[in-house]
């Protein structure tokens, strides 16, 4: 019975990885066709992801970036915290920090959304 249950378990995740891979996906060939308007960086920070790799054990990182901003789309104020459609991951912390120089807090940014559901967005399409 419980053999069955983390057959299921796992089927799910994969279709939940399934379903955000392939909406990131669409994000990434629609999102240069979206019109943008100017928002306002509200926070950045560059993060390590700890893993041990090999079979030495000898730690590693790589390195992620976050972003928060906030941008007006026909009078309604949204948030948004996708810098592109497929996030990166860094193998040092001066490429994650060199991937957000130009979005500094307090910046204004070109926020580039879906006109269809304008609370999806990014800063950088493609």
């Amino acid at each position: 019975m419980f053999e069955d249950l983390g057959k299921y378990l796992l089927i799910a995740f994969a279709v939940f990885f399934g379903v955000l891979a392939w909406r990131a996906w669409q994000i990434r060939q629609a999102s240069p066709e979206w019109p943008h308007v100017e928002g306002e960086m509200l926070s950045t920070r560059v993060f390590a992801q700890n893993e041990t790799g090999g079979d030495r054990g000898v730690s590693t990182h790589e390195w992620y970036t976050e972003v928060h901003y906030r941008y007006i789309v026909d009078g309604q104020t949204y948030t948004g915290n996708r810098l592109r459609a497929f996030g990166l991951h860094h193998f040092s912390r001066d490429q994650a920090e060199a991937e957000l120089a130009p979005f500094q807090v307090g910046s204004r940014v070109k926020v580039y959304y879906n006109p269809n559901k304008p609370s999806e967005s990014v800063l950088i399409p493609g």
